[in-house]
Parts: structure tokens; sequence; C-alpha cells
């Protein structure tokens, strides 16, 4: 799906593995909500995930559990066991090799996607979702692939590590909308092969320096103003210029974080007409002006 593909090249998922352990008994880690999604891969044994207020899951050997909102929960041996803090069980078990014949191997990790960018997909997931790596499929090799070069680093490993957990967050997010992804669904993924709705998505995708507005973009679509307008919120979860607005918004963050273009070149790649709508929209979305969203960036990765 063209669509999925052009979403998937802007929202650029930037992965980081937190932990890899093979581990026995009755381990537990208590990982807290963070900004990013999470994933859980059991590579061997099992595990059982547990979140406030939903029943324990089972994970068995080959599946991958991936939380796409990032929301705190437990990962255990068994839905009884004790949860240690992420920082000691980090101490304790990252990297360690357990001998025992019921140890379970771990690879853990998040996907640092903009939330203005990802956040209607990352909506349509539910808090848990469960994948089956199965053997000989590309997301089976990412994960073969991930976890050697994990364990035995090399020359170049953190970029291939990058590279790795970039195609594993393209692999899940096809594989979920290969599954769930069906015309007339009520979700971002159904949107996407809804063809008025698409038609409309890649049009704002493809050129959001445009001076988009609801009837040009029903237009586009094919529909009429209201027909397009009620599809649209449906599937996608908030209104045409609502998306648009969020769209730019996080092309912006990116630019800001990837390149020195000045204000004003970037207030007219992202659809405004000056420099001070273009600060004003970003200082209602982010909550600071672009120049300093650019500093505090840069400054956390110095």
């Amino acid at each position: 799906m063209q669509l999925l593909d052009d979403w998937l090249r802007e929202v650029r998922a930037e992965g980081l593995v937190l932990l890899r352990t093979r581990v026995a008994g009755a381990w537990g880690v208590a990982v807290p909500e963070r900004p990013a999604a999470m994933f859980h891969f059991v590579a061997e044994g099992r595990a059982v995930l547990r979140r406030a207020g939903a029943d324990p899951l089972a994970l068995q050997a080959g599946e991958l559990v991936l939380l796409a909102q990032g929301g705190a929960h437990d990962l255990a041996a068994t839905p009884r066991a004790r949860a240690m803090p992420l920082p000691r069980f980090l101490a304790l078990h990252d990297g360690v090799a357990d001998g025992a014949a019921a140890a379970s191997t771990l690879l853990c990790g998040e996907f640092a996607v903009d939330r203005a960018l990802a956040l209607p997909a990352l909506q349509a997931l539910p808090a848990a979702v469960v994948l089956r790596a199965d053997e000989a499929s590309p997301l089976a090799d990412t994960l073969r692939l991930l976890r050697q070069e994990v364990e035995a680093t090399g020359f170049g490993s953190p970029l291939v590590v990058r590279s790795l957990l970039a195609l594993l967050f393209a692999y899940l997010m096809r594989q979920w909308a290969a599954a769930h992804g069906a015309t007339g669904a009520a979700n971002w993924f159904g949107a996407l092969r809804s063809p008025a709705t698409a038609k409309a998505l890649a049009c704002m995708h493809a050129r959001p320096e445009h001076g988009w507005t609801v009837d040009a973009l029903a237009r586009e679509a094919g529909q009429s103003r209201a027909a397009f307008v009620r599809h649209f919120t449906r599937s996608v979860g908030e209104p045409p210029l609502a998306y648009l607005t969020r769209w730019r918004i996080g092309l912006a963050a990116r630019l800001l974080e990837s390149t020195d273009l000045r204000m004003a070149e970037l207030a007219w790649r992202t659809g405004y007409n000056s420099e001070p709508a273009f600060s004003r929209a970003f200082r209602r979305a982010r909550g600071m002006a672009p120049a300093h969203y650019r500093a505090q960036h840069r400054a956390a990765r110095a």
C-alpha cells in the first residue's frame, strides 16, 4: 500500500533495545510508562504481560507483544511473580545468559516515533498487540538478525541495530494492516483502504504545503463536503483539517530536528503563509516556539 509506505517514510521510527537476557525462576520487571511504543519478544520460553485493569496475557516462544501507547506494565515469569523496577532488573539481568533449562530469552525495546505523525495509527491499535513471528517470515528473520546483532556486537553494530529496529517497526505495521485493515473498518488502517479517505490522506501527505480546505479535499475524495467530513472523521478519528495540522506540525518538528532550514522556509514547506502564523501554530501544538524546540532538541543530543 503506497500510502502506508509514504507514512512509514515520514514517521521514521527510531528504535532502542532496552533489554536482552535469558532469565529463569520467579523473575519479573516493572516497566514504567514511557513516551514511546514498546515491544517485548519472547525468543525462548514464556512470559506473562500484566497491565492494570486487564487480564494477564500469556506469551509463548516466538511471540512479540507491541504496546503502542507505551503504558506502564509488568513482564514476568508467572501471573503472580513479583516484579522489580526496570533499573534494578537491568543491573541484575541485562546481557545475562542463565543456563537453566526452563529459562526464557527476552528481547525488549521501544520505538521513538513522533506522536504527531504516528498518533492515528497508534490509536487504531489495541493497547497490547500480540504477533507471532512464524518461521521463515520477514518478521522472524528481522527478529533473528536483531537478536544476533545485539548479542554479538561488532563493527557498525549500533547502526545495524537502528536499521533493524526501523525495519521491525515497518513489518509490525504492515502485518497488522494486512490482518486488520479491512475496507470499512472504523480505524486508520481501514481508512487506508477506503478510496475516498485514502485519496485525501495521500493529498495531505504528498503536498502539505498546499492550502488545503475541506471543500478541496472533498473534491479530491469525490464526495460531498458533509459525507467526506463524516466518513473521514469516523475512520481516522479526527476531522480532516485537524489531521492536516497535526501532520504539518509533525513534519515541521522533524525538519527542525534534522535541518538548519530558516523559519520562513519551514513555514512555506508546511503550509503556512508567514513565519508568525507558523510559529503560532507550532507553539499551540508543542507548547514552545520552533526556535526553542530546535535548541532543546540539539541540546539533548549533544
